[in-house]
């Protein structure tokens, strides 16, 4: 989301307008994609409509919800100055604990200036963007694997094959098999071609006793930490020359 998201309504001060508010709230937190904090937002939202509405002193309540770059920020204003007090009533007691859940599940609470309009944040993941790319791989004719990247372009794909096959070639003391293929660099069109019309493309290579292949195939990349090799797409071009 490349803005801030965030919607207000204002509603008259009765009991019946919690759920409504709650119903509302539920619908553009899904519309924004952050679904996954709705049963959070519905208990913050419930707790400080619910104090605005027994203890505010305007006709009105009103309530804004916004999201942005992972923070979803509900905030009451009622018209009462003043901050809320966070209670911890007995086991017995039947309420007062509207404002303990709020800090219990809320990353951050607080007030206005004024103490008129009462605040909370809760944190919420990105949502996961998948990436469109490809998978590279050199092999062995029996499948053993010499080396895996991820790239995020057709042009990236055949680069890192290049040079991974005059590492190949050097490693095997077979280097000329590197500089025939740079020299012949219109062997390389038919797999960016096929690429580009998003199909895999397997290129066989062999060097005296050693038979190698280049498989590519076209994924989509989901945004991890961790893992060798790297599973997602670097956003900066590898230094490789």
């Amino acid at each position: 989301m490349d803005q801030p998201a965030r919607f207000v309504i204002s509603c008259t001060r009765t009991p019946q307008r919690v759920r409504q508010l709650r119903r509302i709230s539920a619908a553009n937190l899904q519309l924004w994609g952050v679904g996954s904090c709705i049963d959070t937002a519905n208990l913050l939202i419930s707790e400080l409509v619910t104090n605005a509405v027994r203890y505010g002193e305007t006709e009105d309540v009103s309530l804004s919800v916004s999201y942005w770059r992972g923070e979803v920020r509900v905030e009451v204003a009622d018209g009462t100055l003043g901050r809320p007090q966070v209670k911890r009533p007995a086991d017995d007691e039947e309420s007062g604990r509207g404002m303990l859940i709020v800090e219990a599940l809320a990353e951050d609470w607080g007030t206005s200036e004024d103490g008129t309009r009462t605040w909370c944040t809760i944190t919420v993941p990105e949502p996961v963007v998948p990436k469109s790319g490809f998978w590279c791989e050199w092999r062995q004719e029996d499948g053993r694997q010499l080396a895996l990247a991820a790239m995020p372009t057709p042009d990236r794909a055949i680069r890192w094959a290049r040079i991974q096959m005059r590492v190949i070639a050097s490693a095997i003391n077979a280097s000329v098999v590197g500089h025939v293929w740079d020299w012949l660099s219109d062997g390389w069109r038919e797999p960016a071609e096929a690429l580009k019309n998003g199909e895999e493309f397997t290129l066989p290579l062999s060097a005296g006793q050693y038979k190698f292949v280049w498989h590519v195939r076209p994924v989509r990349f989901v945004p991890v930490v961790g893992g060798s090799p790297l599973p997602h797409l670097s956003e900066e071009e590898p230094e490789w020359d």
